[in-house]
């Protein structure tokens, strides 16, 4: 009896600590600031949606061209390394450089500034002319103070400069797509 007194009261001592991490900053619609961003050949506007559910983080990618529209989503784990089968990266549409069918993209990702960046490192299979290859991407999610702007870092080891975007969050109540 005693036991369970001692579990029901830490669940109810730790219960506004779950809820305080599932509302982070981090969840919302984001959007790109070009004009302060690197170029992002390839598209002309960029959303950034954001979920955290506990150790999970949902990034989805709502990206336009004219009248071309493409969403992908990059689901990620802070706890643990994860396999995904279609790994979105935003400048693959510009290289026309893809994955090979039925790859996977090992990613880690993890929190680092008392959880105001988010960390992933994925290593990316693609098809090159010369063959098959691996791009090494490591990213950082910066949220800024007050929690309206998002520094995305994306340093690849196929490039000598970092890709550096900026973007503001919206409203909740703004619906608007890019």
């Amino acid at each position: 009896m005693k036991l369970l007194r001692l579990k029901l009261l830490l669940g109810i001592l730790l219960l506004p600590l779950a809820a305080l991490a599932t509302d982070s900053d981090f969840n919302g619609r984001w959007r790109l600031d070009a004009e302060q961003s690197s170029a992002l050949d390839g598209w002309s506007t960029m959303d950034l949606c954001i979920e955290i559910n506990g150790s999970e983080v949902t990034l989805q990618h709502d990206m336009r061209w004219r009248s071309t529209r493409v969403t992908e989503t990059n689901v990620v784990n802070t706890r643990e390394s994860v396999n995904l089968s279609n790994y979105f990266r935003v400048e693959q549409r510009h290289m026309a450089v893809y994955s090979p069918k039925k790859s996977v993209t090992p990613v880690t990702a993890g929190w680092l500034d008392n959880e105001r960046t988010l960390r992933l490192e994925a290593l990316v299979p693609v098809e090159v002319s010369q063959g098959d290859a691996t791009i090494r991407i490591y990213s950082e999610y910066r949220l800024e103070e007050g929690g309206k702007k998002l520094t995305l870092i994306e340093l690849h080891s196929t490039r000598n400069r970092p890709l550096i975007y900026i973007f503001r969050k919206l409203s909740a109540d703004d619906t608007s797509r890019p």
